[in-house]
């Protein structure tokens, strides 16, 4: 047996972004956001959760912890790309936390969200601990 907590592990990279997504052995997914956002990294995160959901199955309702603190800005039509992809999988999501963006692109994520229609969403601003507090998950699921 594999002694990885992680059940899947998929990243993305070009130079000055990168996405890494890690989905555990009870399906819960946390998204890390590294560098300048992008249509292409916007492209790319769609790609790397349709991975999961191949792999796992296309009717999986997942849980999400998405990590904005080295998120450097993100252009707003990539937001919205990512907003008309959720809104296709909206009933496919349990929960999303989202911390540590900066004010704008918090408050993007919070208009996309609403816009898909998202019941079970919440933001934390730098509060790492009150996201996993809110998706039920224990601290060490996500423990830096």
């Amino acid at each position: 047996m594999s002694t990885s907590p992680w059940r899947i592990e998929r990243h993305w990279q070009e130079p000055g972004q990168r996405i890494d997504l890690t989905v555990d052995h009870e399906r819960r997914t946390v998204v890390v956001f590294d560098g300048k956002g992008s249509m292409t990294g916007a492209k790319a995160l769609v790609d790397l959760v349709e991975s999961v959901r191949a792999e796992l199955g296309l009717e999986i309702v997942i849980s999400a912890l998405v990590d904005m603190r080295k998120l450097d800005g993100a252009p707003l039509r990539a937001q919205f790309l990512i907003g008309k992809w959720l809104l296709s999988r909206k009933k496919q999501i349990d929960r999303v936390a989202v911390f540590g963006g900066k004010p704008f692109e918090m408050g993007i994520a919070r208009a996309v969200m609403t816009i898909a229609g998202m019941g079970q969403k919440a933001f934390f601003g730098n509060h790492r601990h009150e996201a996993l507090s809110f998706l039920g998950w224990p601290s060490e699921r996500y423990p830096t």
